[in-house]
């Protein structure tokens, strides 16, 4: 017997419908645990830079990693209704950014999550601490080279601010690049 191919269908005032190529059909209840499941399982790893990219808070909370193509950001740092932490992408914009950029981009909503931003209380000095504590932690560990810094620092460079919680892009990545190149205060 092979592996069901399951699919997952979320629409508004809908709920949850989970099939298998099986034939096989749960009532919303159910279909509600299994996604659940297959969430917990499998969502908690992004792929960017040719790598997994995993989301681990020091109090040992791994952070749950969705894709939703509708999202108009290149990634969000939330938490559900149940309060649970979470990083939403959008991989049709994480493509449009190198590598390096797209590995920055998880860290960046990993900060958030890790510095507690998701309460509320957003602008321009949350979006820089969360660049800041990112960029530290990808030199930390090994994630990022000088090349890839590069990278980051072209690509943020690119990208527009909205004159509230984000700085333009070229003092943004100024920012980031003086982060990476001093050690924690």
């Amino acid at each position: 017997m092979s592996n069901p191919t399951w699919q997952v269908l979320i629409g508004v005032g809908h709920g949850i419908r989970i099939s298998s190529r099986l034939g096989l059909r749960f009532g919303p209840y159910i279909a509600g645990i299994v996604l659940a499941v297959v969430m917990l399982a499998t969502a908690t790893i992004a792929t960017a830079a040719g790598g997994s990219f995993r989301c681990v808070l020091n109090d040992g909370e791994t952070v749950l990693i969705l894709e939703d193509r509708n999202l108009q950001n290149v990634a969000v740092a939330r938490r559900d209704q149940t309060g649970r932490r979470t990083i939403v992408t959008n991989p049709t914009y994480m493509e449009l950014f190198q590598p390096a950029t797209q590995w920055f981009w998880l860290a960046h909503e990993c900060a958030h999550q890790q510095l507690g931003h998701t309460l509320g209380n957003y602008g321009p000095d949350r979006e820089q601490q969360a660049d800041c504590y990112a960029v530290r932690q990808m030199i930390k560990h090994s994630e990022v080279d000088l090349a890839g810094l590069k990278a980051i620092q072209n690509d943020i460079s690119k990208v527009a601010g909205d004159g509230k919680a984000y700085r333009s892009g070229p003092e943004r990545a100024a920012e980031i690049t003086a982060c990476a190149l001093t050690k924690p205060g």
